[in-house]
């Protein structure tokens, strides 16, 4: 049985309580969520264990869950899996990495406060960037899916988006910009 090609189709499934569906779409997610949670924590067998509790809370819940992207869900899901996971630990994740966790948690995962100031400095920047920004981070879709929908290159999704790190990293790590005037 091959994976049905819609999300809607693939939660509709799982939800009636299809095995089949459910075990290719562990296969088919498993190996790149497990590095995306790794990124994040730098320990391979517990971005496993995330990943591997993210699938077994799906399934439990798959009849009351409301999901529009399975990308996004199981990638917010790993985050915030991870998020926790740092949380208890004793990791240290490098500014940009905080401002990506940060930027694409859920609210009750993170402080308010920290978010209505990332939201403000997104809402401050150009148009075009705060789309591609919140596409890219928000709706977790890849550059390409970016420059496709907006109708735009892909090198302009990377430029854009570089801007845009640049912008929360200098705003939230004011450091970062005494360092840099230091070093010039």
């Amino acid at each position: 049985m091959e994976l049905p090609k819609s999300d809607k189709e693939i939660i509709r499934l799982i939800a009636r309580g299809d095995e089949q569906v459910f075990e290719q779409l562990f296969r088919l997610w498993y190996a790149r969520l497990t590095m995306f949670g790794y990124k994040f924590l730098g320990d391979r067998q517990e971005a496993e264990n995330i990943v591997q509790m993210v699938f077994i809370k799906f399934w439990e819940k798959r009849k009351e869950l409301k999901i529009n992207s399975l990308k996004g869900y199981l990638m917010a899901a790993v985050r915030n899996g991870c998020i926790n996971e740092l949380k208890r630990g004793h990791h240290h994740l490098s500014v940009e990495d905080q401002f990506n966790i940060a930027v694409s948690t859920e609210e009750d995962d993170f402080d308010e406060e920290l978010m209505k100031k990332v939201n403000e400095a997104i809402n401050e920047m150009p148009p075009q960037r705060q789309r591609i920004f919140k596409m890219g981070r928000f709706d977790g879709l890849k550059y390409r899916e970016i420059a496709s929908r907006l109708g735009i290159s892909h090198k302009t999704v990377e430029v854009q988006m570089g801007k845009a790190l640049k912008t929360l990293r200098e705003t939230f790590n004011p450091q970062c910009l005494k360092e840099r005037k230091i070093v010039k």
